[in-house]
């Protein structure tokens, strides 16, 4: 390995060790274990915690009504007399959460100390029962009670006999939901390199660490040797949260009975496309960050530390168009440098993408990273002699021009 590919790789191995707390790592792998516990048995858990509810239940033309209501066991009903139930609309006595009366003609009223979440389901039951009662007591033949109880029926033609139904549907949950995951776990990896990019190049210099180093190794080497630090901690980040989505993921269909479809050649190939985007748009922002970083002396004052938020723009953006990647916009976004490493996976993971857009966006992404990096290093170099002050935004520009 030649002397500058060793100084690279321990510049960037450096970087990576300097934030990364094995201490820090493993605590935030057992929060996310236990949070990941609770949401396993989180429905266990409510029904060990839930409180029972008791109420009482009185029709008033109990002797003419054979209809009685079928309550369910979370709100036991015991049939109540027409003394108590004077009394009890007036005040519920202790022990007594809810009176249900029933009139002659088929309406209910309840009564309650309070509104609260687990009287909506009785609602709903009662209102269902009593519905289906009325229909019992009209007038019409079996063919019209038929008509009124079953739904019509909705037949579906599948042109395309290559798809298979079932996995169709799986698919759909699955186009819905991993978008907006992918999209937050690359927000945390931005927000991730924003913190400490400007962290680790703003107290260097102003520490004055960098030029004594910038001696021995280029500026283009040590800038390279950061934003992949930097880069492999963003790429750790959106592990643990991929990891923790997962898991939920694991245990929601595991609940739903679900053994999860199989998976495709176009699953596999849109996931290991998208992971490409994603690094190389993490490598890009990061160098953005690097560049810009170093033109600011003090980031507490300076009010260029507002402006390294313009390039979470595109990643924020991105957030109103998930749910339509076939849209113009969408596909203009996928394609532009500064936005493809966020709009392509969206894409990939929920459409066809032509294959010139796929081969174009990758080719532009690839391009603008390596001029980004030539950038970011140039803007090192030029920002580093400047201490106590910040260049101008003509000196900035100069440097970008090169």
């Amino acid at each position: 390995m030649s002397t500058s590919k060793q100084q690279l790789k321990t510049i960037a191995w450096w970087e990576f060790k300097r934030f990364f707390k094995w201490k820090q790592e493993l605590i935030s792998i057992a929060l996310l274990a236990i949070i990941f516990i609770v949401s396993a048995g989180w429905g266990v858990i409510t029904e060990i915690f839930s409180e029972q509810h008791q109420g009482a239940i009185y029709y008033e033309n109990k002797a003419e009504q054979s209809w009685r209501f079928d309550e369910s066991d979370k709100v036991p009903l015991r049939d109540a007399g027409s003394m108590e139930v004077q009394q009890w609309q007036q005040q519920l006595p202790e022990g007594l959460d809810v009176l249900v009366v029933i009139s002659s003609n088929l309406d209910a009223e309840i009564v309650v100390r309070e509104k609260d979440d687990w009287q909506a389901d009785l609602i709903d039951e009662l209102q269902q029962q009593l519905q289906q009662e009325r229909i019992a007591r009209l007038s019409l033949s079996e063919e019209q009670r038929t008509i009124i109880e079953q739904p019509p029926e909705i037949a579906r033609t599948i042109q395309n006999t290559d798809v298979d139904v079932s996995s169709a549907e799986e698919d759909e949950g699955f186009k819905e939901a991993l978008p907006m995951l992918v999209t937050i776990s690359i927000t945390v990896g931005v927000f991730t390199g924003f913190g400490l990019m400007m962290m680790s190049i703003t107290a260097e210099k102003q520490q004055r660490v960098t030029e004594q180093l910038l001696t021995i190794i280029s500026p283009r080497q040590w800038m390279d040797g950061k934003i992949l630090g930097i880069t492999l901690h963003s790429i750790k980040s959106m592990v643990f949260l991929g990891l923790f989505f997962t898991g939920i993921g694991l245990v929601a269909s595991m609940f739903a009975g679900d053994s999860g479809g199989g998976a495709s050649f176009d699953r596999y190939y849109g996931a290991v496309l998208s992971l490409i985007f994603v690094v190389l748009g993490l490598v890009l922002i990061n160098a953005m960050l690097a560049g810009f970083s170093a033109t600011i002396d003090d980031p507490n004052h300076s009010s260029r530390s507002s402006v390294m938020l313009l390039p979470l723009l595109p990643v924020f953006l991105s957030f109103s168009i998930i749910d339509n990647p076939d849209g113009g916009l969408a596909q203009v976004m996928s394609i532009l440098p500064i936005s493809s490493f966020v709009m392509m996976p969206v894409r990939l993971l929920q459409t066809d993408v032509s294959w010139w857009q796929q081969l174009l966006s990758l080719a532009l992404l690839i391009v603008f990273v390596i001029w980004m990096r030539n950038v970011a290093a140039r803007l090192f170099a030029m920002g580093i002699q400047f201490y106590g002050k910040e260049p101008t935004w003509k000196d900035i520009w100069n440097a970008i021009k090169g």
